[in-house]
């Protein structure tokens, strides 16, 4: 082959997997053409040639990565900054107090995988009323499939999960559903003949959120509220998503990946909701960029190779480059160095 079209080959990748891969792209520049669609700005601009930025369908910019870079248009668009570069801290946020909320989910030794494969062994973990928690690892720890057997879509082979006292073992996964708990799932997986409304309508139960309410939440959805599925954007489909499991009377929501493949405005977006849900409903958050989610949850859980490595405040993990670098295997660019040294 003479081309090569890359669609988000770093997406969901660890750092240190994204490392190897864009390392693996250059090479591949040197004797193929290679047409690379991603969301990584930082890697984008460090092995392209040549920059085009679409916003909306409309071609904003293109040129060399220095000229894309400095482009007010792409900063407005992409990055969610002012035309001037100037952008806006990340919110501060009060951690809750956990120890003195009730436990809302409890796993007991928990044990489980795929056709007589052991991918999770006795794990335990916590969630109380309202907290937000991070789940993280690299790619194939078990991340995943212990969010499929929080909600039943996956029988555990040991252990017990709990929720509100009562053991889930024998419920199906739309009895979880009834108690409380909803699955935000990796890929989003909307109906795409369908508009914003249809999807969430097909959701909606008494005593879940209203449809004003989800707009409030997410905007972008009120603008958006009449197209089809498949003609939104990757954000956009994270924000129905989100919006659909909110649309049932959830106690607790189980979110992976909310964060893959979007440009960082639209993280921020995201995110922003997240944090205006914190208190009121309990997350467990799958997430491959640390740095993304600590600075907005209550705890974290690190698994390593299907079992419990950490599991403690947010905030320890959060400043502890090197206790991340071990467990998840974080590569440390060097602004992110200089940032943790100030």
């Amino acid at each position: 082959s003479k081309l090569l079209l890359l669609d988000e080959p770093l997406a969901g990748l660890a750092e240190a997997d994204r490392v190897i891969v864009a390392d693996l792209i250059k090479k591949l520049a040197q004797t193929h053409g290679v047409l690379l669609i991603e969301h990584d700005i930082d890697r984008v601009l460090a092995i392209s040639d040549r920059i085009s930025v679409l916003h909306q369908g409309r071609m904003i910019a293109d040129g060399k990565p220095s000229e894309v870079a400095a482009n007010p248009d792409v900063i407005a668009a992409y990055l969610g900054a002012a035309k001037d570069g100037a952008q806006a801290p990340p919110p501060a946020i009060e951690r809750i107090a956990h120890a003195r909320a009730a436990v809302l989910l409890e796993t007991n030794r928990v044990s489980a995988g795929y056709g007589g494969s052991t991918v999770l062994e006795g794990v335990d973990l916590n969630v109380h009323a309202g907290e937000a928690v991070a789940l993280l690892g690299r790619n194939g720890v078990g991340k995943t499939t212990l969010l499929r057997s929080l909600c039943g879509t996956l029988t555990i082979s040991n252990g017990d999960i709990v929720f509100e006292g009562r053991p889930l073992a024998r419920l199906k996964p739309y009895e979880m559903n009834r108690l409380g708990i909803s699955l935000v799932p990796e890929g989003r997986r909307l109906f795409p003949n369908l508009t914003v409304i249809e999807n969430l309508q097909l959701a909606a139960r008494p005593g879940g959120l209203a449809l004003e309410a989800v707009f409030e939440l997410f905007p972008r959805l009120r603008e958006r509220r009449a197209a089809k599925a498949e003609s939104l954007s990757g954000g956009e489909r994270q924000m129905v998503a989100i919006a659909r499991a909110l649309m049932v009377p959830s106690k607790l929501i189980l979110l992976d990946e909310p964060f893959e493949g979007l440009a960082p405005a639209v993280v921020k977006e995201v995110m922003d909701a997240l944090i205006k849900l914190r208190g009121k409903i309990a997350m467990v958050i799958v997430e491959h960029h640390a740095e993304l989610v600590l600075p907005i949850v209550d705890r974290a859980y690190v698994l390593v190779n299907g079992q419990i490595a950490f599991s403690g405040d947010a905030a320890i993990l959060e400043h502890d480059h090197e206790l991340q670098a071990r467990l998840l295997g974080v590569v440390q660019t060097e602004a992110a160095q200089a940032r943790g040294a100030a």
